[in-house]
């Protein structure tokens, strides 16, 4: 049955289950919980729906190497691009904006792939599996290949605008 309490105590069930209140609202939350069923339930659920991940104090060198490589690939990418229209060097420019597409073809359908759009159940458990291995690989963690074909493609469309507005207007 509620009542005045239970009004609240409900009302302070989300700072209580997230430790954001002082010690004497602690016990007199505690208090009421060990004699209400109703609000008691409601916490629980509260529980239920929050998961608390431990913050480690330091990095994992593996992950900030991961990081690190993510941000030169996002930073070179273009500066690679820049350099060789720059200079002129054409041929290189072309090679390497062929090596973009590769990639970024790569990337995409492997993204695609990995989704399990048409497989079936067991095969999409598997790939579910190969993701938490990479999760646990890569420190807790899992960057889907789209993120490394981002730039790739980027570069790629940036550099063939004129030719798709020429296309467009005429």
């Amino acid at each position: 049955m509620k009542d005045e309490k239970c009004a609240i105590v409900e009302d302070l069930l989300p700072a209580y289950t997230e430790a954001l209140t002082s010690e004497q609202v602690n016990d007199f939350v505690e208090e009421h919980l060990k004699t209400c069923e109703v609000c008691s339930e409601v916490y629980r659920k509260m529980q239920a729906d929050i998961r608390i991940v431990p913050v480690s104090q330091k990095p994992d060198k593996k992950t900030l190497w991961y990081l690190n490589g993510a941000r030169v690939w996002y930073l070179l990418c273009p500066l690679l691009a820049f350099i060789f229209t720059f200079y002129g060097w054409k041929t290189v420019f072309h090679i390497y904006e062929g090596l973009l597409a590769l990639l970024c073809a790569v990337f995409f359908a492997s993204e695609f792939f990995h989704r399990g759009t048409w497989w079936d159940e067991e095969c999409a458990d598997l790939q579910e599996e190969a993701r938490e291995g990479a999760k646990k690989k890569w420190g807790g963690f899992y960057v889907r290949p789209l993120f490394w074909g981002i730039p790739a493609l980027l570069v790629i469309i940036v550099v063939q605008l004129p030719r798709i507005v020429e296309y467009i207007m005429g």
